[in-house]
């Protein structure tokens, strides 16, 4: 193209030189015995005429060799721009969690897309999307249609974290297929050691089973994501541990040995240490729950394990001791002073019961301590006292389960009723 506007510019200049100055000159054609003279100027007028046709023509003839291919680029051009707004779409309504148009997007996406391009980054993008909606929006054959699209594009992009492998997990876990599940999730946890979503999906799958001591472990290594996890670890603690301790042919040796399976810091929580001592008192070890909930209590004191302490009373006589000497330090508690009057009971203190629970009553009166200063009156042949701490007792039960009644959904008490 430069050459031939070369070769014009030159003619031009030499047509126009020619004329200018007036230079004379012909230029003669012979054939077939014809003769033909040009003047030089004519002449250079002509071929630059010619060349302009030529390249005419040349130009014409590229435009429509090229017709069909600028055709098809322009086509793809807004394909390429269809197919990003519709990613733009997905991702927009998967953020605004706007179901209906996330749904007809991804099926729009599939139906016109999916097919054109090879696995790519931006297939996985919206293959997360849509398992990440799952049930929302897609029945059970459709989510494990993207599922099965997932492994696929993951296999062929060779990347480390295969998300369509858990997917898969969960798919299989929701239905209820959980032989060889746990291993299934092992594996993917060995590839990718620090996957919340994995781990978590692998406590469920054990909690399945019945696998108490494996869901301690994986508990305890979740411990630090609490705020990424849809379920509450400390419940499924309490639950496992719960549940090892109910076991057919309890003895002190297996509660020992799911003590053993704690941290310090999991033996350091109240649940657990009432889970503890309870199960020690059922075996018959009192001494070891009572030292259990002391070493407890000596730290802090806790009004449930303080009645789990008064209620399994051991030696009453050392019990006695060591409430005296917690006297000054949880003085403030009323629960405190309800488990010393008990304990007094027990040691035939009345004078020192009546007192300790009198105090409880002035801190803040509870079934627990009207009940226990009822039993002292019945024991000291006090009836009439006794029946006046019992009808308080029982008012302020009934006045506990009134407000509980209250506080609950209309469906519950509806429920409750029939």
């Amino acid at each position: 193209m430069s050459s031939l506007v070369s070769i014009i510019l030159i003619l031009a200049i030499a047509v126009g030189l020619a004329l200018t100055l007036g230079a004379g000159g012909s230029v003669t054609f012979f054939w077939q015995g014809y003769r033909a003279d040009l003047a030089l100027a004519t002449f250079f007028i002509l071929m630059l005429l010619l060349l302009f046709l030529v390249f005419t023509i040349i130009r014409l003839f590229s435009v429509l060799y090229g017709f069909p291919g600028r055709l098809l680029s322009l086509r793809n051009s807004k394909l390429i721009k269809k197919k990003q707004d519709l990613v733009q779409e997905i991702i927009t309504s998967a953020l605004l969690k706007d179901a209906f148009k996330l749904k007809s997007a991804l099926k729009r996406y599939r139906t016109n897309f999916w097919k054109r391009k090879k696995n790519s980054i931006e297939k996985r993008i919206v293959c997360l999307v849509a398992i990440s909606f799952g049930e929302e929006i897609f029945d059970r054959g459709e989510i494990k249609g993207w599922i099965d699209e997932l492994k696929a594009v993951e296999s062929d992009l060779d990347v480390r974290y295969r998300r369509g492998e858990l997917a898969e997990a969960e798919f299989a876990f929701r239905e209820g297929n959980l032989q060889g599940l746990a291993k299934l999730v092992l594996d993917f946890l060995v590839d990718n050691p620090k996957s919340i979503l994995g781990r978590a999906l692998l406590v469920k799958v054990l909690l399945s089973e019945g696998r108490w001591e494996e869901v301690i472990q994986q508990v305890r290594a979740l411990s630090k994501h609490t705020k990424n996890i849809s379920f509450d670890l400390k419940s499924t603690l309490y639950t496992s541990i719960e549940n090892l301790l109910v076991e057919e042919g309890l003895n002190s040796i297996k509660i020992n040995r799911a003590a053993g399976l704690l941290k310090k810091e999991e033996l350091s929580d109240r649940r657990v240490v009432g889970l503890l001592a309870q199960s020690y008192f059922s075996v018959g070890e009192r001494e070891q729950g009572t030292n259990l909930l002391e070493s407890y209590l000596n730290k802090r004191w806790d009004a449930e394990l303080g009645r789990i302490y008064w209620n399994a009373q051991n030696n009453t006589k050392l019990q006695l001791r060591m409430v005296s000497k917690w006297e000054k330090k949880y003085d403030k508690y009323d629960s405190f002073h309800i488990c010393f009057g008990n304990i007094c009971i027990s040691e035939k203190l009345w004078g020192k019961a009546k007192d300790h629970l009198l105090e409880a009553v002035r801190i803040r009166p509870s079934v627990d301590a009207f009940a226990s200063l009822a039993r002292v009156y019945e024991l000291t042949g006090e009836s009439e006292e006794a029946n006046k701490f019992w009808k308080k007792a029982a008012k302020l039960f009934s006045d506990h389960q009134s407000q509980i009644e209250l506080k609950k959904p209309d469906g519950s008490k509806q429920r409750d009723y029939q």
